[in-house]
């Protein structure tokens, strides 16, 4: 467990110094650092990083044909076949992308990344990176896109929406319900619902077996899924009694938390509902980010919203050690800790 608790020492103690000094980006970057080391550089380490391998490895002598993953997703990793002879080396490339791509658009999303250092790093970073991957990097395209639609780039968005969600499909409803909240009109609506309806019919059969396989797959019960409840909840009530206007309007602060509440009551009798926290979690981080973007506020100088960050990012931090440290069966494919060197020696 060492190598997560120094990385997230170092995340906390960046944070603190970035407050009291007003360098949030160069806070960001030391912070960052540790954990791409872990990431760039680990083994055999995550929950679904052996199956990566082996289907990576499917890829690799069956063709894309034989992979059950979405067409970027398999082209991507053809790609990248072709380049590295070692299915390991492809997870460790795609994760290393994931996180610089992550990094990428937090720093074009916020002019100072307080979000992003009390959300995304202790929550996702080392998650989407090392864990789940494809949704990992999916969400990075999205977030990337995020960035431009902040500049008035809505097509860079949608293609960068599009690209998403040919790696993992879970990521049109970050796309669509952040095009939807972000532009609350009928016609944005409509749009969104032609979207998805395209979605079904290209991917209808692959949802149908995706559903089928996870019919079994119930929820943890008990405290699974509060942090990104709390989470959600801090920051909304905070948004709301913040000293200065940062989102146009409440109703799409209330309806992630909506969303968030549904989830966590679908999270006690079917895994999906975890799933589903953790994306309206990034959500809401794309939504804040965006519209901190365009009312030009800044977050630090408010004590409330500061504070409910600064919460957010222990609850966070605590959570994911949490799951580091063990696993439902007792044992954690995150602990120990190895190195890629490690494995290979």
């Amino acid at each position: 467990m060492t190598p997560y608790y120094i990385c997230y020492a170092i995340l906390i103690l960046s944070v603190a110094a970035g407050l009291l000094l007003d360098k949030m980006r160069v806070a960001t970057i030391l912070a960052f650092i540790p954990m791409f080391v872990l990431i760039a550089g680990r083994g055999m380490v995550g929950t679904d990083s052996a199956n990566y391998v082996q289907s990576f490895d499917i890829i690799r002598y069956q063709g894309m044909l034989a992979s059950s993953f979405e067409p970027g997703f398999t082209l991507l990793v053809e790609v990248l076949n072709w380049v590295f002879r070692d299915s390991l080396d492809v997870l460790i490339v795609l994760g290393s992308a994931t996180a610089i791509i992550m990094l990428s658009a937090g720093l074009l999303l916020e002019r100072s990344p307080l979000l992003f250092l009390t959300i995304i790093m202790p929550f996702f970073l080392i998650d989407m990176s090392i864990n789940g991957l494809r949704y990992g990097l999916a969400f990075a395209i999205v977030a990337l896109g995020a960035a431009a639609f902040a500049r008035g780039s809505l097509r860079v968005f949608i293609l960068c929406g599009i690209i998403a969600t040919s790696i993992q499909i879970s990521s049109v409803l970050l796309v669509v319900g952040l095009w939807a909240l972000m532009e609350v009109r009928i016609k944005t609506f409509i749009g969104a619902a032609l979207g998805m309806v395209a979605i079904l019919v290209v991917f209808g059969s692959y949802l149908e077996d995706k559903i089928s396989q996870n019919t079994d797959a119930v929820g943890l019960g008990g405290l699974s899924g509060i942090v990104p409840l709390a989470a959600t909840v801090g920051v909304v009530v905070a948004i709301r009694y913040s000293d200065r206007p940062i989102v146009a309007s409440k109703f799409p602060m209330f309806a992630i938390l909506g969303m968030q509440l549904a989830s966590f009551g679908l999270a006690r009798f079917y895994y999906a509902g975890l799933r589903f926290q953790t994306l309206f979690v990034f959500l809401l981080y794309l939504f804040v980010a965006m519209s901190v973007r365009r009312s030009a506020v800044q977050l630090s100088g408010q004590r409330l919203l500061t504070g409910s960050l600064l919460v957010t990012l222990m609850l966070c931090s605590v959570s994911r050690l949490s799951n580091f440290r063990e696993d439902t069966g007792g044992f954690s494919p995150f602990n120990p800790f190895y190195f890629q060197s490690e494995l290979k020696g």
